[in-house]
């Protein structure tokens, strides 16, 4: 085999003193804090997703028990004088918002400023997110990996289904889980630390001062007891992906060195991932599956993705992949297998480890998934070893079947040896725990939710797509105009708002032994939205919604069903003026391009009302609208339209009707709830605002002729 690294697939090329691995968490979080306790100098850690609040050591026998992050963090520092630490994690997409410790900065509120220091970073280019998982000690000892310091992500390597520690910062259970994060000692130490001062710089615009102290690069004072050393002297290599913020080239390390080493292979590829959605990885494993004398391969999958948002996107392409590489398998050399643990009511762990096994010399552990983000768009980075000596691969690919199939590593490495991969795997296949094979049909549904999983799992950033196709300088406000009078979009976010509120209140009244009722669901999510801030959340929501040129009167009939009456009118008529309001600015920075894509009558009526009209002019014309509500705001921004008059004109216009809808859709809900329709208060706050409406109309008639 010939040298596998150079200046297309990797960053830095070192040799580590030591080399291991931790599988699963409760062996790497035992091992981070033993290295942690060890630190002098120095602690930086970088990670997708940090909480404040998780608990390192489960064992309450064990000496460094409790071990809660933000709290060990500040007492290390308290005890010693010279420790610096730095914590970045990733300022994360609202998606994410349910699954995340809120308010990490605050959570991460360390009275030592001068030595304890936590940033969100929120540097990456449009649609991208922070994936690389790295922490190093002292410029001396690194673990770099899948895992993130966050909850839910500690387990044994047993995966109980009844194991009471595997709860998370809330004390609630959670399925099992499963990864890998490798832990090196000397020169790839002190690159990762370049890596991790690279990202705190150009996150906070402030570099982190260099090391007082040369490294011990050995490895010896920092590295855990705990965790044994599989490999010494052994040459890595790193390999990153990276997407520049303002549209440049993107590094892609972490792809082409995927390819490299499949194309390298000549007897086996062993591959866990928490996904599998890349098509360019997926037909060179399909290339190599036809070779008549190629390798064999095994992945290793999840069962079942973890988040409702994987399952609906990245599975469905997930299946689309895996169908088609069966395809290619001439030679009957693939086995794709899901991890089944013993014990009664076994639950599926979930495969989030990042691993690559190419023959008996090359491993790899990284940050980086299977999937089209992880090569094009998400900051990723993972360390591979060419052992020449052989000893690490292929006692890695041992150490994570035995954990699977519930045998000896010894037992597995020999027969690997014996008899190959598959013929082990088939030979260990009779035990509690073992590797399942996962079906590889394709769903009915994929095809239709193939736009979704295109947007989920984007490889390459927005702001590259732009800059292929049209000049930088007019690329922005052109696509965003061509965005926003998209009338589809706003369909798409109504649309999108009332299934999340059904599914919300469908998991909420999902408990009701008489069957489904959508009335109890509503009623439920109405009951939720009596708290008092819950009203604070319509204003974003219309907002965001005439960003997309979502119905009003749609918005309004959703906030009537959520809220009372009175409390729905107050919030619809505040989100609309919000609404007006950034809609306003939005038409007035995009200018021209507002008007080149409007009807010309319109713009030229508008911009003759900048200059004539006044509040009861912009309220007629709200009565009786020229354009759609976003369109109406857009165009009055880019005209100039005076803003007071336009908001007052607004309230005039608008107001009564909002009302009026808000208290009629309140009247249907109750009536087909059976509630009792007639309020006399209701009833007269109707019949008020709609002969307001009525009076309000003929009088503009009358003034405008």
């Amino acid at each position: 085999m010939s040298d596998i690294f150079d200046d297309d697939n990797c960053w830095r090329t070192a040799e580590a003193s030591r080399f291991g691995w931790l599988i699963d968490g409760e062996n790497y979080f035992s091992a981070l804090r033993e290295s942690m306790e060890s630190a002098e100098h120095e602690i930086l850690i970088v990670g997708w997703d940090i909480d404040s609040a998780v608990e390192l050591i489960r064992d309450e026998d064990h000496p460094l028990f409790p071990s809660p992050l933000a709290k060990t963090l500040e007492e290390l520092v308290e005890r010693k004088d010279s420790l610096q630490v730095y914590v970045l994690s990733w300022d994360f997409a609202f998606v994410y918002m349910l699954e995340r410790e809120l308010l990490p900065a605050y959570r991460f509120g360390w009275q030592n400023r001068e030595r304890l220091h936590f940033h969100l970073d929120g540097k990456q280019a449009l649609g991208a997110s922070h994936h690389q998982k790295f922490v190093v000690i002292d410029g001396a000892v690194a673990f770099i990996g899948g895992f993130d310091l966050t909850k839910c992500r500690w387990d044994t390597r047993e995966h109980k289904a009844d194991d009471p520690r595997r709860i998370d910062t809330d004390g609630a259970s959670y399925r099992g889980f499963h990864d890998v994060q490798a832990i090196v000692a000397g020169e790839p130490a002190l690159h990762l630390r370049e890596l991790g001062a690279f990202r705190w710089e150009n996150a906070t615009g402030s570099p982190v001062p260099e090391l007082d102290l040369s490294p011990d690069l050995s490895g010896k004072r920092n590295w855990p007891k705990s965790a044994t050393v599989h490999g010494t002297n052994v040459r890595t290599g790193l390999a990153r992906t990276w997407a520049v913020p303002d549209g440049g080239e993107t590094i892609r390390e972490v792809e082409q060195l995927y390819l490299d080493m499949i194309a390298g292979a000549e007897h086996s590829i062993y591959i866990e991932n928490q996904y599998f959605t890349s098509p360019r990885l997926t037909a060179a494993l399909g290339k190599r599956l036809r070779d008549a004398d190629g390798p064999e391969i095994v992945l290793v999958l999840p069962a079942v993705t973890s988040g409702w948002l994987e399952q609906v996107t990245m599975e469905s392409r997930r299946r689309q992949l895996l169908h088609h590489l069966l395809k290619r398998d001439d030679h009957n050399r693939l086995l794709v297998v899901a991890p089944t643990p013993g014990g009664p009511n076994p639950s599926p762990p979930n495969v989030h480890a990042k691993i690559l096994i190419i023959d008996d010399r090359w491993c790899r552990i990284g940050s980086a998934n299977l999937s089209c983000r992880s090569m094009g768009l998400d900051s990723e980075c993972d360390i591979v070893v060419d052992d020449t000596e052989q000893r690490v691969a292929p006692t890695l690919r041992a150490d994570l079947i035995a954990e699977h199939v519930g045998a000896d590593k010894n037992d597995v490495m020999e027969s690997i040896r014996e008899q190959g991969l598959l013929a082990t795997l088939a030979a260990f296949d009779d035990g509690p725990r073992r590797l399942v094979k996962l079906p590889l049909e394709s769903g009915s549904l994929d095809v239709v939710l193939e736009p979704l999983v295109q947007l989920a799992d984007m490889e390459q950033p927005l702001e590259s797509r732009w800059r292929s196709s049209e000049n930088t300088a007019t690329a922005w406000p052109r696509r965003v105009a061509n965005f926003i009078f998209s009338p589809r979009a706003g369909w798409v976010f109504l649309a999108v708002v009332a299934i999340g509120l059904i599914v919300w209140g469908v998991r909420a009244a999902g408990s009701m032994d008489s069957g489904f009722d959508p009335f109890a669901m509503l009623e439920t999510l109405r009951q939720h939205t009596r708290n008092p801030y819950a009203a604070f959340a319509v204003v974003p929501a219309f907002v965001a919604g005439s960003l997309v040129i979502a119905p009003v009167t749609g918005m309004i009939a959703l906030c009537a069903l959520l809220f009372s009456p009175w409390i729905a009118s107050l919030s619809a008529i505040v989100g609309t003026l919000a609404a007006t309001l950034v809609n306003y600015y939005v038409g007035r920075f995009l200018g021209n391009t507002v008007a080149e894509r409007a009807p010309k009558k319109i713009f030229a009526r508008m911009r003759s009302l900048a200059s004539s009209a006044d509040a009861w002019s912009l309220a007629g014309l709200r009565l009786i609208p020229i354009a759609p509500f976003t369109v109406f705001n857009l165009l009055a921004g880019a005209a100039h339209v005076s803003l007071r008059d336009l908001l007052a004109g607004t309230l005039l216009g608008m107001g009564p009707g909002i009302v009026v809808i808000c208290l009629s859709v309140d009247r249907a809900r109750a009536a087909l709830a059976g509630e009792p329709v007639f309020d006399p208060w209701i009833i007269a706050a109707i019949i008020v605002m709609g002969l307001t409406l009525v009076v309000f109309r003929i009088w503009q008639n009358k003034r405008t002729s």
